[in-house]
């Protein structure tokens, strides 16, 4: 599964998400997925390896870990697209 930065997802709720974070941590790919309509709802997701699909998990401490790791994810992708458009 190939999941990138400012795509949009429809999950098995049949809500469209916007990728707005991506970060790899312990041999895991995690998502930060907020809700096209409402900002509000946001989900944090696993890739499971195994079957290509993404599932919620529930662990704050690895919860607390993985938010700087997104935010520092999503200020590299922000950098990276305005010097391409320079």
């Amino acid at each position: 599964m190939d999941i990138d930065i400012k795509d949009l997802v429809t999950l098995d709720n049949n809500i469209d998400y916007i990728v707005t974070s991506k970060t790899n941590y312990e041999d895991n790919t995690y998502y930060y997925f907020v809700n096209n309509k409402d900002n509000k709802d946001f989900k944090i997701l696993r890739l499971n390896k195994d079957n290509n699909k993404l599932v919620e998990f529930e662990n704050p401490d690895l919860i607390k870990k993985l938010l700087p790791m997104f935010v520092k994810e999503t200020l590299n992708s922000i950098k990276e697209e305005n010097s391409n458009n320079n």
